[in-house]
C-alpha cells in the first residue's frame, strides 16, 4: 500500500471543501433544513475534510501549530462526532 503524502491530505480537503461549496451552491438556511439530501451530502464533505485533517494532523503534527488556521485538530473532532454521534448530529451546527 502506497504512503499518502501531505500534499494528497491536503488535495483531499480542497476537493471536499470544493464539493461542499457546489453542494451548499444556492442553499438557504431553510432549503437545507428541508433537504435531508443536502443535509447528507454536507454531512460526509465535512466527515472526510475531518478525515484528511486528522490524518495529515498524524503525518505533521507542527502543521497544526505552524498554520493555527488549519485548526486539523477541530476538524479530526467534528468528523468523529458525525461518525460516531450520526444520532445526535445538530443540524444547526452542521
Amino acid at each position: 500500500m502506497t504512503r499518502r503524502s501531505e500534499r494528497d491530505w491536503l488535495s483531499d480537503i480542497i476537493s471536499w471543501g470544493e464539493r461542499l461549496q457546489a453542494h451548499l451552491a444556492g442553499i438557504d438556511r431553510d432549503a437545507f433544513f428541508a433537504n435531508p439530501l443536502v443535509q447528507d451530502a454536507v454531512s460526509k464533505c465535512v466527515e472526510a475534510i475531518g478525515e484528511a485533517a486528522g490524518k495529515l494532523d498524524d503525518i505533521n503534527p507542527e502543521l497544526d501549530r505552524t498554520v493555527p488556521d488549519l485548526n486539523l485538530k477541530l476538524a479530526r473532532r467534528i468528523r468523529d462526532r458525525l461518525s460516531h454521534g450520526y444520532y445526535r448530529i445538530d443540524l444547526v451546527l452542521l
